[in-house]
């Protein structure tokens, strides 16, 4: 029973909850797309040139297993960035605040110690955490989605990059 005389303690940051049988059925399927869409592509290019089955094969695993890794990570993050960190209920898809503890979702707000010992998810009670120092807000989070981008720049700038010194090869060399 709470008197008057308790003070409220910051609310600790939970871990994500395990994935029901339903999402990771999604992260799977996310994960394993790329693999068969690179089958997919590859198979007519290995019926007109000289590419065996078993280099197309050795392709889609390489560079779609490596796509596909990517892609289940990322749908795992989305699907657990909808978890409210104070209460550990999935809310649904763009959800402002938690609907079961009103914590605010858009933002996040976070709070550490200066010694940066945990991340508190309010500053409930004096402000302070378990070690005494006062409670500092965290910056906050981007999210997955910025790194994301830039590595998909970096691919088509090398892809890009690789073509042009393939056609330049093939002109110094009298094929084109």
């Amino acid at each position: 029973m709470s008197g008057p005389q308790e003070v409220a303690r910051p609310t600790r940051a939970r871990r994500a909850s395990p994935l029901t049988t339903h999402e990771k059925g999604r992260v799977a399927l996310a994960a394993l797309a790329p693999v068969l869409v690179t089958v997919l592509v590859l198979a007519p290019v290995a019926l007109v040139t000289s590419i065996t089955f078993g280099d197309v094969l050795s392709a889609a695993v390489v560079y779609g297993g490596l796509l596909g890794l990517a892609a289940g990570f990322v749908a795992t993050d989305r699907l657990q960035a909808r978890q409210c960190p104070r209460c550990g209920q999935r809310q649904r898809r763009g959800a402002a605040g938690c609907d079961a503890c009103g914590y605010d979702l858009a933002r996040r707000p976070r709070y550490a110690c200066a010694e940066r010992h945990l991340a508190y998810l309010d500053r409930q009670g004096d402000g302070r955490c378990e070690c005494g120092r006062p409670l500092e807000p965290l910056p906050e989070t981007r999210g997955v989605g910025p790194q994301v981008v830039a590595t998909l720049r970096i691919g088509g700038l090398l892809l890009v990059f690789l073509v042009v010194v393939g056609l330049v090869l093939n002109l110094l060399e009298g094929r084109i």
